[in-house]
């Protein structure tokens, strides 16, 4: 029998417990680190998921892996190193908050015409459950109180 990759090791412990978040999280760095490129990381997260669904008959995997995978991909895809200057792979917290920052930074400011036109659709496009009327005027009160 083949030895299990250790994605297939890690998926299937955070299959077992949610416990197993650091372990699977670790795996996965180092399995994300070891890769030359995003692509073949993500191409081998991708084979690991469909063989884990179909051995273990689910629709989705498991929390850690999800919020792992998230983690690590969306390091690799910021070019957010995966190592600090000690040769260790950085934490998981230390990643969501670098991609937090960069994310942040990368956002465009909204000028005062844009922010009135998305009020304005949002105004214009009430969901059909909710009473355009009640909304409006809800609005309006708020406006002539501020």
């Amino acid at each position: 029998m083949d030895t299990p990759s250790t994605l297939y090791t890690a998926a299937t412990e955070s299959l077992v417990s949610d416990a197993s978040a650091t372990s699977t999280y670790e795996k996965m760095i180092n399995v994300a680190y070891t890769h030359a490129t995003l692509e073949t990381f993500a191409k081998e997260l991708r084979e690991t998921e469909k063989l884990i669904k179909k051995d273990f008959e689910i629709t989705s995997m498991p929390g850690p892996w999800r919020s792992g995978k998230s983690v690590v991909l969306g390091a690799l895809k910021l070019g957010i190193t995966l190592i600090d200057d000690n040769g260790k792979f950085h934490g998981k917290t230390f990643l969501q908050n670098k991609i937090k920052d960069l994310k942040t930074d990368t956002k465009e400011t909204v000028t005062e015409v844009e922010y009135v036109a998305r009020i304005c659709r949002l105004l214009s496009n009430v969901p059909e459950h909710l009473d355009k009327g009640v909304i409006h005027k809800e609005v309006h009160n708020f406006l002539m109180s501020v």
